[in-house]
């Protein structure tokens, strides 16, 4: 493999972006179905599926930041970090906690949010929304961020490949085959090797670094758009059918560290690279959308919890034309939203 040119990438950021925001509305839009539905039912099929093929989402968003934030021509001082991004990140976790917080005290739980003490407003913001866990693991890689920087500009490709391969096998490899064979055992097996424990997110936090540094081989390129398809399928029909056996949704095959997801997650991303190369037109409308998708992921839950409290609109169609319909719908106002807070001067760019 050999070392790419160094060449504008962000339009194939920007794509990811989008691709990665809208994974994740109609994530939570189609968990919400599978809640509600018969297991093993056509409806709960259908929105198994279109649950499986977001998954990628986190994961990419990841290797977004490792490629922004490993690469050695950027300036990334542990002043810089802390004072820039994660003092960033912190803010708009706290805030948008309270935001959820006040919104479900009023929507949901209809009681005075302002009259709580301290102790049961802060446990409100804490518990406000699950969502908000990809900030905190977003800050933990932000914090290790300059210990990584110095590491991957002084290593050679091959050692960067084999912690790669570390992460593959104890937390990719590992993580499947509990799900598919006996968990107490792979967990014993795997309790041998402490690696297992240093692998989670830094591997694609590594990875994005990796995909933008060095060109894979041909072969491995046709070895990862080959194992696209069968991965989606693969994702869907595993846990499908694990569901129907465990009479409930079971969706760990297809989750981050799920082997079929981690090869969905490559493709995508070389993918990008090679078709951002031949766009010629529609490159700001691209960089706009984008540029929101931060505060889509902030905001779009909110929104979808409103528009799915609305059933006599939301459960007029079918489910999978409703989960897309709402998909679109929740994506499409998020991102008017978002554009409009972005733009409040000074504190804009604080909120998302």
């Amino acid at each position: 493999m050999q070392k790419k040119p160094q060449t504008e990438r962000s339009i194939k950021l920007d794509i990811l972006r989008i691709l990665s925001a809208l994974g994740v509305v109609l994530l939570h839009i189609s968990s919400d179905y599978i809640d509600i539905l018969e297991v093993g039912s056509a409806n709960f099929n259908a929105m198994v599926f279109l649950n499986s093929i977001t998954r990628f989402a986190v994961p990419v968003f990841v290797m977004i930041s490792g490629e922004l934030f490993l690469n050695p021509d950027r300036e990334v001082t542990v002043k810089k970090i802390w004072l820039h991004n994660i003092l960033r990140i912190f803010l708009i976790y706290v805030l948008w906690s309270y935001a959820y917080y006040v919104f479900q005290s009023l929507y949901f739980w209809k009681f005075d949010f302002y009259r709580q003490g301290l102790i049961r407003t802060l446990k409100g913001i804490v518990y406000a929304s699950n969502h908000f866990w990809f900030l905190g693991m977003i800050i933990g890689l932000y914090a290790l961020t300059p210990v990584l920087r110095s590491w991957v500009k002084n290593a050679e490709e091959k050692n960067i490949r084999y912690f790669l391969c570390i992460f593959f096998v104890f937390q990719i490899l590992r993580t499947t085959f509990t799900l598919l064979i006996n968990k107490s055992l792979i967990d014993e097996i795997s309790g041998f090797f402490t690696v297992a424990e240093i692998s989670g997110y830094v591997g694609y936090y590594v990875l994005g670094h990796y995909l933008s540094k060095y060109e894979l081989s041909r072969n491995f390129k046709i070895l990862v758009y080959a194992a696209f398809p069968v991965g989606l399928a693969a994702n869907f029909i595993i846990s499908a059918l694990y569901s129907k056996k465990d009479g409930a949704y079971n969706p760990g095959i297809y989750d981050s560290f799920g082997v079929f997801t981690f090869f969905i997650c490559i493709a995508l991303f070389i993918f990008a690279d090679k078709i951002s190369k031949n766009i010629k037109k529609g490159k700001k409308i691209v960089s706009a959308l984008a540029a929101d998708t931060l505060g889509i992921y902030l905001i779009h839950l909110m929104l979808w919890k409103i528009l799915e409290d609305q059933t006599s609109v939301v459960y007029a169609f079918n489910y999978v034309i409703t989960a897309l319909v709402s998909t679109v719908i929740v994506f499409a106002v998020s991102c008017v939203v978002s554009s409009l807070l972005r733009r409040i001067p000074y504190i804009g760019r604080y909120l998302v």
